[in-house]
């Protein structure tokens, strides 16, 4: 990537991000805005960027090397373009021409040009002409671009997962694409974000993936932008698991269950932390909970979930002491925040295809002391839904996607966490994690 041609358009990405955000300038931000941005940035583009990725695009680290494209993508994402490209073509460089050179010449006499004659029908012809070609061309460019390429039918994508639960976990993607042409390039993507494709050769009959965190995927078998194939893939765990969260492709730190499980409570405090030689100064690491079940039949439009929670103290740089609650569904999630008072400015839900953030909406409601047992209730009836922090109505919303099953939760923290009495129940039962 040339250094030239990409530190302009940083820097123009920079001014919109400050613009976007509206923190002031990026020379002053600390560590809590970077952190804030990343969890923003994964929220918005299912991307994580790193602290030390953003602080080195903000000029805040020196470095040497250019950004990858999957951070600059992800950058332009947040800002609502499609990609990096995207971003360049909207935001073209401005390049000043030379001043033109006058020569200066004493004037010479020529006698004037015959003006040729064009008949009122010739003219007419050509715009005719004119006309139906650029009609032919527009209707031939939406034509074949709305027109898949390929036949599915013509290509073959299964896979096989190698443990029933437990984290880590691999699978075995077996396909067949022989049938793409030369030119185009095959990819195989092992969840719903697209952008986290893997090139493949399409001569090439397996190809194997590792998931480190739990959740239900939707791989794709695509050629150039085309998806071709599609399934589900569920990853699920052994009972509850904890993990330190780490960069995308990059192997968390797993907890034991022996460690963190303290029936009836899910803990990870400060002695499991030294235990792991994991420091809580002067960031608090970034901790989520998992307990992804093979479950059926409660379903998005009408269930109801209960938990309790409790974050660390309120020290260094997590004032504001976040918490995320999430439900997990098949291709569907639900994330709820929780924070101190002080910070509800600053939050976002999202509920099944329903989304919602403080700079529009009041979100007071989810604002709680953290480190002290929070209750969390979300009742769903016919889709129509009501959540409730600490028996108190937080936020009323509606489920916009189509209904699915319910097969998990999740819980994001930074640092020391605890939960307790966890349920989920439906028409077809009660589920206590």
């Amino acid at each position: 990537m040339n250094t030239t041609a990409i530190h302009l358009p940083i820097s123009k990405l920079k001014s919109q991000m400050e613009a976007h955000l509206q923190w002031g300038e990026s020379s002053v931000w600390n560590n809590y805005d970077f952190e804030k941005l990343s969890e923003q940035i994964t929220e918005k583009t299912s991307v994580s960027l790193s602290v030390s990725t953003l602080k080195r695009i903000f000029g805040k680290v020196s470095y040497k090397s250019e950004p990858s494209m999957t951070t600059l993508n992800a950058l332009a994402q947040f800002l609502d373009y499609e990609d990096w490209r995207d971003f360049l073509v909207k935001n073209p460089e401005k390049t000043e021409a030379p001043p033109p050179t006058i020569i200066t010449t004493p004037p010479v006499s020529l006698p004037p040009l015959p003006i040729p004659k064009t008949s009122f029908w010739n003219r007419q012809r050509w715009a005719l002409v004119a006309l139906v070609v650029v009609s032919l061309s527009i209707f031939s460019f939406y034509f074949l671009s709305s027109k898949p390429k390929y036949n599915p039918n013509d290509f073959s994508f299964s896979s096989k997962t190698m443990l029933t639960e437990g984290l880590p976990n691999s699978v075995v993607f077996d396909f067949d694409a022989t049938s793409a042409n030369p030119q185009d390039s095959v990819f195989i993507s092992q969840s719903w974000d697209v952008r986290r494709k893997v090139l493949v050769n399409k001569n090439d009959k397996h190809h194997s993936s590792i998931y480190f965190y739990p959740g239900y995927f939707r791989a794709k078998l695509m050629i150039g932008k085309e998806i071709i194939k599609e399934h589900d893939i569920q990853i699920k765990t052994d009972g509850w698991l904890g993990v330190v969260e780490a960069d995308w492709g990059i192997e968390p730190l797993y907890f034991k269950p022996s460690d963190i499980v303290k029936t009836p409570i899910v803990e990870i405090d400060k002695p499991v932390f030294d235990k792991y030689n994991v420091p809580l100064n002067p960031t608090p690491p970034k901790i989520r909970l998992f307990n992804q079940k093979d479950l059926k039949g409660i379903m998005t439009d009408n269930f109801i979930f209960e938990t309790e929670v409790k974050s660390g103290l309120p020290e260094g740089s997590n004032a504001c002491q976040n918490v995320t609650v999430m439900l997990q569904a098949r291709n569907d999630i639900m994330m709820v925040p929780l924070t101190s008072v002080g910070c509800v400015g600053d939050i976002s839900l999202a509920a099944f295809g329903y989304y919602v953030a403080s700079n529009k909406a009041d979100l007071s409601g989810f604002g709680c002391t953290p480190n002290e047992w929070t209750t969390l209730k979300i009742e769903c009836k016919r889709g129509k839904m009501k959540i409730f922090v600490n028996n108190k109505l937080a936020y009323t919303a509606k489920v916009e996607n189509p209904p699915t099953d319910i097969v998990g939760v999740q819980y994001r923290f930074n640092g020391p966490c605890a939960v307790r009495n966890t349920w989920l129940e439906g028409t077809t039962g009660k589920v206590v994690f």
